[in-house]
This record gives structure tokens, sequence and C-alpha cells, in this order.
């Protein structure tokens, strides 16, 4: 297992899938969790399972195929990141979500929480481009999303103390409290 593996397979993975919010290149998002955990020093196995963080929920992968090719921590960290079932409403696979990492260890919370952001770096981005209308581009509204990122940051806690959080809810402040 290598970080080349790791991003080598999300861009596999992610091939012709664009964002909902910039239609840039999904793969471009996986890639930044990647990148920002390596900067504030995660483990390779933490940076591997950043970049592969959607692979499970976006993809045809596997949590099976994540443990055959990046081992059990990889294949652990994943799954924790990843909305299991795709038949329920948003509502209803977010509160999953929330009670997942509820009891995810402290390693998952890192890469929850530079997924989270990076996510409301994009948003804060198109805001000034879209306006309101950027809301229409999810599967729920401002007012869901602004209790989502709330109660993301509560699960967060734990960490509150790490500049990640600290950027995570400034950003949050920014786009939905200011």
């Amino acid at each position: 297992m290598t970080i080349y593996d790791a991003i080598h397979t999300a861009i596999l993975a992610h091939e012709n899938q664009i964002r909902k919010l910039d239609l840039d290149i999904y793969v471009a998002h996986p890639l930044e969790v990647g990148m920002i955990l390596a900067k504030y020093g995660m483990s390779d196995e933490v940076i591997c399972a950043g970049i592969l963080h959607d692979t499970v929920e976006d993809t045809d992968m596997t949590l099976d195929m994540i443990e055959a090719k990046f081992g059990k921590l990889v294949r652990t960290y994943v799954g924790f990141c990843s909305e299991n079932d795709k038949s329920l409403t948003w509502h209803e696979r977010k509160v999953q979500y929330l009670a997942q990492i509820q009891e995810a260890p402290l390693d998952v919370l890192f890469i929850v929480c530079v997924d989270k952001l990076t996510n409301i770096m994009s948003i804060f981005r198109n805001l000034d481009v879209l306006g309101d209308d950027l809301w229409d581009r999810f599967n729920a509204g401002f007012e869901a999303q602004k209790w989502y990122y709330s109660e993301i940051l509560e699960r967060l806690h734990p960490i509150s103390y790490h500049p990640l959080y600290k950027q995570l809810n400034h950003y949050v402040s920014l786009v939905f409290y200011k």
C-alpha cells in the first residue's frame, strides 16, 4: 500500500465523475483531502483513506476491495467515512452518518474534518458566483446543510483544539452565520 496506489485507485474509480457544485472533475476533491492530511503530518493510512474516502460511497468499489489493496485499517477508516444506504432520504443518511462518526477513532475524525472543510471551502468560493442558487445544486437546501454542518462540528469536538477544526468552524460561520 502506498499513497501513489491510493491516488491511482481514486483517479480510476472516480473517472468521468464531476462535482455537483462547480462541475469540476470529482477526483480533485479526494486528492485535495489527501494533500491536506499529508500537510498536517497524518500517517500514510490516514492519507490513503482520505484519498479513498468517497470510493465506496460513490463508485463500484467495495470495502473488501479496499482491504485487499490497502489493508484492514484503511478499510475501517473508509467504512467510517461512507454513507451505507442510498435508499434512505438525505436526512436519514446524514443522521446515520453522524451516529457512525460519533463512534469513530480520532484518525477518522481528521478525515471527516478535512472532507467537510474542502466541501465548505468549495461552497464558500462558489457563493459569490452562484448566490443562493448554489443550494439548488444539492439534495438539501441551506437550512438542512446548516443543520448538518453544525452537527458535524459537534461530532468533531474531540479535535476542536486542532487548526483543521478551527478552519472548518471558520468556514461554517462564514457560509451559514454571516
